[in-house]
């Protein structure tokens, strides 16, 4: 089974400006439904030491094939 895990991100100073991050997990390390919250967690905070005018908002994991994004 296959999960996505995707992340919402917003600025601190607008909070209606949102981002939304699918980081790409290597295929080596596939995610379940058990191990993408903590993925997420792991993966929002570098995401926010990265970007740190954004807060994190909401941590999402579906099942469903993730897609490759295009220049990756």
């Amino acid at each position: 089974m296959f999960v996505t895990l995707s992340m919402i991100f917003c600025l601190a100073s607008d909070p209606t400006q949102c981002r939304t991050v699918s980081p790409v997990i290597p295929d080596d390390e596939p995610l379940t439904m058990s191990s993408c919250p903590i993925a997420g967690q792991i993966e929002s905070a570098k995401w926010v030491n990265d970007h740190p005018k954004y807060e994190l908002q909401r941590i999402q994991c579906t099942v469903g094939k993730r897609f490759k994004q295009q220049g990756a």
